[in-house]
């Protein structure tokens, strides 16, 4: 948000405006000299890339050796010479992807220093994703932050929002201009003190996508905050505070939203509760404001469901408010948010609506299931990009993948992985042809630019989950590895976590505080060649893109800290955590449901006849044999037996097994050991489920759905005679080696 000064924005001292402007000043003009990698880590079967300066006479082979001894546990050879254009800086790639084996290492070149020291470890994320949540509460609004829970970044409670005038420009018969409400709880939107239901919405469906695609990373993620240990994840606890005063914006007479709670004016650089001598108002309805509400509000309905016992009433009250938001949308459809003359805090000004519109229909078809909301989206006529705060298109496609097998006939589910996987394409050839091994472009460097690694990561993530192709994978994983210290500065941009990070953030908390270190856990906005604070810093060490940035206070356009760059973060951490593939050879003693899901999600088919079904079959038994098992196999389409065996110690009951299996399979869609372990996490007898005759349906592991893309089920795959999770992983082995897809155990 470009501010009107840098008087306004920053209220700093002289002596000490002075002091920043002159430790800002020596920067230095080119990349950062020396190996260049992630400087929090690695889980152990992710790629592993880093940078080596290709300078004349240096070495063309790499060492990786033990941080404390020094032994030498992996070499390999340095890639050919390439220059990255965005930074005008010519390296070489060591791929050490091979070492796996947990623990913390450097990596040597002959003539260059030795590598910041990394670790490899399965839990290598787990701190950082708690780090990156727990800013969300940092940046409270309205509570105050006890020791206890913040530590030294304790700090009283400022702007209540509980005497909130509406502003002129947002009156209307009930509400008269200043009319005082309240509009209590929420973040602050980055370093400044102000709330915006644009950077809100983005924000808070990416925590509750997170919960929704991940639940149990998230489940397991405690952040110390003050509702941690009440039963409820502490991603959706956050997610919650901020969900109130989302409910507060919307005005109870006709279903529209204010676009921001702000003052008139940035506050200056000082503690929240220092700064509460200015009055608030809510400003303006805007058509963005209310479908980017409709969309959260959508999200947060089904999200939040099984909440019920802690939050009574919410899963409907969001949902109604989101349709009443979604018709008030309609009725004002192009109603776009400029700044009045007296106000100029943040604008978010969006002319664009067409991706607004499309995002809060997915949301509202995905929730309710309505086909009027299905054609409201229009999904023809919507690309996929990467999301952004102003372009939300990509947040639609991300959802109705997510949900695409229980999406009704009239969902075209081709389409669907259509967009995201020719978005991922374009996103994993981008990595590929990268000089850095990045999916960033010069262009793609603007205000916020780890917020485009980070959510092109994300997007990333979703096509993985599709189809498994391994490139989507490793791309995600080297965005996040640029955000995170394998960039042309050497710095991991996320405060207090890597070996060099931003001192000196635009975060008035961090500023006012009597603390050196800046609050933890925030992601920096990045290099942005724009410098819309050019005239109000000092110069910038450089104007091309991957090299312009300032670790300085004064620089909110690139080292302003903000909830929307924050979000992704969070959710590519877990993401990643979940998705790598893990170190056991064999399968898990159990899966999640969210593993059986995205199993069901990645073994899908373009088609299914009788030469699929004999090979599979073939493979299924060869698989038995070499373990030195005995199964029985059954697979049918549409009813018809296609293919069936008994391997010489199977029983005869085995058919009937068979058959129980694969009946639940017919009549759930599910394969029947996510039909199993969901019983059992409602807490329920797998033998004696409610509606099903325990005589034709059997919960157990071994039957899985055979479903067509386009299509949607069409039969079936059944295996008996081992336990149920290990008739279940045989299926899947055997499909996933049969599809050529990863990522499924």
């Amino acid at each position: 948000m470009r501010p009107p000064s840098l008087r306004l924005r920053l209220g700093l001292g002289l002596g000490l405006h002075l002091g920043l402007l002159l430790a800002g000043s020596a920067a230095a003009a080119g990349p950062a000299p020396g190996i260049k990698l992630n400087q929090i880590g690695y889980l152990p079967q992710a790629s592993k890339l880093a940078l080596v300066p290709a300078a004349p006479g240096a070495g063309a082979a790499f060492d990786v050796v033990t941080a404390d001894t020094a032994r030498v546990v992996l070499q390999g050879r340095l890639g050919g010479p390439t220059n990255w254009a965005p930074a005008d800086d010519t390296v070489r790639v060591a791929d050490f992807s091979a070492l796996r084996t947990p623990g913390r290492y450097r990596l040597r070149v002959a003539g260059q220093p030795e590598s910041d020291v990394f670790t490899i470890g399965a839990d290598s994320y787990r701190a950082l994703d708690g780090a990156a949540l727990k800013a969300f509460y940092f940046n409270r609004s309205g509570t105050a932050l006890a020791a206890r829970h913040a530590g030294p970044y304790a700090r009283p409670a400022g702007h209540p929002d509980d005497r909130v005038l509406v502003h002129p420009s947002a009156a209307s018969g009930t509400r008269p201009a200043g009319t005082v409400i309240a509009a209590a709880h929420g973040w602050y939107d980055a370093g400044d003190y102000n709330k915006y239901i644009a950077s809100s919405a983005i924000s808070t469906y990416t925590l509750l996508a997170a919960y929704e695609h991940f639940p149990q990373w998230f489940a397991k993620l405690e952040t110390g905050i003050p509702e941690s240990g009440d039963a409820v994840p502490d991603i959706l606890d956050e997610a919650m505070w901020n969900l109130d005063w989302m409910l507060a914006m919307q005005d109870p007479e006709d279903g529209g939203v204010y676009h921001k709670l702000t003052n008139l004016r940035f506050d200056a650089m000082v503690l929240p509760h220092e700064a509460m001598r200015e009055p608030r108002y809510v400003v303006a309805k805007s058509t963005a404001a209310a479908l980017g509400f409709a969309a959260t509000m959508a999200t947060a309905s089904r999200v939040l469901a099984g909440q019920e016992q802690r939050w009574p009433g919410l899963a409907a009250r969001t949902l109604a408010a989101a349709e009443r938001a979604w018709a008030w949308a309609g009725a004002h459809p192009a109603l776009p948010f400029k700044n009045p003359p007296d106000v100029v805090t943040g604008e978010y000004g969006d002319v664009h609506l067409d991706d607004e519109f499309a995002w809060a229909a997915a949301e509202l078809y995905i929730t309710t299931g309505k086909d009027s909301y299905y054609a409201a989206l229009a999904p023809e006529a919507v690309s996929a990009t990467v999301p952004a705060w102003d372009d939300v298109r990509g947040l639609a496609w991300m959802s109705l993948a997510h949900h695409r097998n229980r999406l009704g006939p009239g969902a075209d589910r081709a389409l669907i992985a259509s967009r995201v996987d020719g978005l991922a394409a374009r996103l994993a050839a981008e990595w590929r042809a990268s000089g850095y091994r990045v999916a960033m472009r010069g262009a793609d460097f603007v205000w916020g630019s780890n917020a485009v690694v980070l959510n092109g990561a994300m997007m990333l993530l979703q096509a993985y989950r599709l189809n498994g192709k391994r490139d989507y994978l490793d791309a995600a994983q080297s965005n996040l590895d640029f955000v995170l210290g394998r960039n042309p500065l050497g710095l991991s941009f996320v405060t207090g976590f890597g070996a060099r990070t931003p001192q000196h953030p635009h975060h008035r908390p961090s500023l006012g505080d009597a603390v050196a270190a800046p609050v933890p856990g925030f992601v920096a906005g990045g290099p942005n060649p724009l410098q819309q604070d050019r005239a109000e810093c000092p110069p910038y060490p450089s104007s091309l893109p991957g090299l312009s940035y300032l670790d300085h206070a004064c620089s909110y356009a690139s080292n302003e800290v903000a909830i929307n760059w924050n979000a992704p973060l969070v959710y590519v951490l877990g993401a990643l955590s979940t998705l790598t593939p893990g170190e056991a050879s064999m399968p898990p003693t159990d899966y999640s449901l969210a593993q059986l899901q995205r199993q069901e999600d990645l073994l899908q088919f373009d088609s299914f006849g009788n030469g699929a079904a004999l090979d599979i079959g073939l493979k299924l038994v060869a698989l038995a044999r070499v373990e030195g098992k005995a199964v029985a196999v059954e697979i049918r389409r549409n009813g018809m037996l296609l293919f069936a065996h008994g391997m010489d110690g199977t029983a005869p009951d085995h058919a009937d097994w068979i058959r129980r299996k694969s009946n639940l399979v017919n009549r759930t869609g599910h394969s029947s050991y996510y039909m199993h372990a969901q019983v059992k996490a409602d807490g329920g007898d797998i033998d004696a489920m409610p509606t099903f005759d325990a005589r034709e349906y059997a919960a157990h592991g071994g039957a899985f759905p055979v479903r067509v893309r386009g299509t949607g089920l069409v039969g079936s795959i059944t295996v008996s005679g081992l336990p149920g999770v290990e008739d279940h992983a045989l299926v899947v082995r055997a499909l996933q080696d049969y599809l050529g897809v990863n990522g499924a155990l």
